[in-house]
């Protein structure tokens, strides 16, 4: 991996990290709206090392919903693009009111070359996705996601 540089100057502590591959090799397959939700994701992953949670990332739905005028059932569905293309990993943990919390485990892309070497793996489970929920297929990339949904 090349070393990431950082220009000298006044430095902020805010900021997440955002690889060019997550627009030039995934967006054209997972779509507009899950390159969103990914990159809001990581923008809250927890990058404290000696945190139990760390890599994770836990946004209420309701504030994902209103920030970006989602559907609560466009949630899911963008849940298991970004998890199909190896993006997040999701776990849900009791919660005191009842309800399950979701949990992302938010990873960096791969390398253009290392996404190249899973992407048959990853068009099988885009393809699943299409076959069991088809209104996947509106959310997949104009680019390349619509032609792999309908390409067998």
């Amino acid at each position: 991996m090349a070393n990431v540089y950082i220009r000298e100057g006044t430095l902020r502590s805010g900021f997440s990290l955002v690889y060019h591959d997550i627009w030039d090799v995934y967006h054209p397959y997972i779509g507009d709206k899950a390159t969103l939700y990914y990159l809001f994701l990581l923008r809250f992953r927890n990058n404290d090392e000696s945190s139990f949670n760390h890599g994770k990332s836990w946004r209420g739905r309701k504030g994902i919903v209103e920030k970006f005028q989602m559907s609560y059932s466009t949630l899911p569905l963008l849940d298991g693009i970004l998890s199909a293309i190896g993006l997040v990993d999701i776990e849900t943990r009791p919660s005191p009111n009842g309800a399950d919390k979701i949990y992302y485990t938010v990873h960096d892309p791969l390398t253009e070359a290392e996404f190249a070497g899973r992407l048959p793996g990853f068009i099988e489970r885009l393809r699943e996705m299409v076959a069991a929920k088809p209104e996947v297929k509106k959310l997949l990339g104009k680019e390349k996601g619509r032609e792999v949904s309908t390409h067998q």
